[in-house]
């Protein structure tokens, strides 16, 4: 594989953008930190690759083929000569410009400190486009599988709808929370909290990673040592448990984990709750019934906002009989179970890339043409 040695400003154009458009449109426009909405203007179009300029997630970087309006907290680049521009994407993303950023408190890229960067590249047009083949390849999966279970998650939501709130009947009967649940608790941390240089272990699942189904954030996961796990009571999860983000700004947030997503064996922190009854299928109706908005109005703490074991218990939902819930639990479970099984795919399709992409920039790896 050809290498050549030289500056970043040698293989690629940057440009400013410009202050966001107040029309709106069909067009993306992009900020520091990605898209921040759609408009009818635009400022670039075709292959241009968008770096976050300014703040915490300055040197982000993003792909896009259509026309876009690129704001003034981001830059944008192209590719100067024959290079490929997917390849400059993947380039970019490999250095991490952020670690390169100027100024502590207020972090900054700018062009003159971009162009300045020495870097080694591959300038073999027919090797960057192999390069951004593989690795396009592998997004372009990842990409089908978020659709997908996003769709799948609409489906589950439509049905649930559907059984639950157009058809609703006069004989169900309106239970308390409390009434149903076999377990309500939260988890624990060890004394002296988590240690963020601990990179193995049993992960804790905290505020952050209840996201709703299918959804998780691996680059956010914290541990605790399996010797910590061993003796805790309370707070592991099982499959299928509701786990409702209980304190914070986000108060009602919910998640549920199974089929080894995301992890085989993990717990949760003090800011989660686990519901969990006597069966899963009522567990699944639980986590479809239990929406956000009605649970933040339990706030048992206007100055901190958050739920208490009471104030969940006291929730009043409507329950229908049994058989129709074991019934919709037969029918969502495969729905579910799908989304779980792709979200193990993505991971394992992240890792991939992950792996690769240093080794292919770097020319440790080599791709036949």
């Amino acid at each position: 594989m050809g290498r050549k040695q030289g500056l970043l400003g040698e293989i690629v154009k940057f440009g400013n953008g410009k202050s966001r458009p107040n029309t709106e449109g069909i067009h993306p426009i992009y900020g520091g930190n990605g898209m921040l909405g759609y408009t009818s203007d635009t400022n670039y179009e075709g292959e241009i690759i968008i770096i976050g300029r300014v703040g915490a997630y300055c040197g982000a970087t993003y792909y896009e083929n259509r026309p876009v309006w690129v704001s003034d907290n981001a830059l944008a680049a192209t590719p100067k000569d024959n290079n490929n521009a997917k390849y400059i994407y993947y380039f970019l993303k490999n250095m991490d410009l952020n670690q390169h950023a100027e100024g502590s408190s207020h972090p900054l890229v700018t062009q003159t400190l971009l162009n300045s960067i020495d870097i080694e590249f591959s300038d073999e047009e027919s090797e960057q486009k192999t390069i951004a083949s593989v690795l396009s390849s592998l997004d372009d999966k990842i990409d089908l599988l978020h659709r997908q279970n996003k769709t799948l998650k609409a489906m589950a939501e439509t049905l649930f709808r559907q059984w639950f709130v157009e058809e609703a009947q006069e004989g169900w009967e309106e239970k308390r929370l409390g009434d149903i649940l076999t377990t309500i608790e939260s988890g624990s941390r060890p004394k002296g909290g988590i240690d963020p240089d601990l990179k193995h272990g049993i992960p804790s699942i905290g505020a952050e990673n209840i996201n709703g189904l299918g959804n998780y954030n691996y680059g956010s996961t914290k541990y605790i040592t399996s010797e910590y796990f061993e003796k805790m009571k309370r707070g592991i999860v099982q499959d299928y448990d509701v786990l409702i983000y209980k304190d914070g700004a986000y108060i009602g947030k919910k998640s549920m984990f199974a089929k080894g997503f995301p992890f085989k064996k993990s717990a949760i922190n003090e800011h989660v709750f686990i519901l969990r009854t006597k069966s899963i299928f009522l567990q699944i109706f639980l986590y479809f019934a239990l929406e956000q908005e009605e649970l933040a109005l339990l706030n048992a703490n206007s100055a901190q906002p958050g739920l208490n074991q009471t104030s969940m218990k006291s929730f009043e939902l409507l329950l229908p009989k049994s058989e129709l819930i074991g019934m919709f639990g037969q029918t969502i479970m495969p729905l579910i179970d799908k989304i779980f099984s792709n979200g193990n795919q993505i991971r394992t399709l992240e890792k991939l890339r992950d792996t690769l992409l240093p080794k292919l920039m770097s020319g440790e790896v080599r791709v036949e043409i």
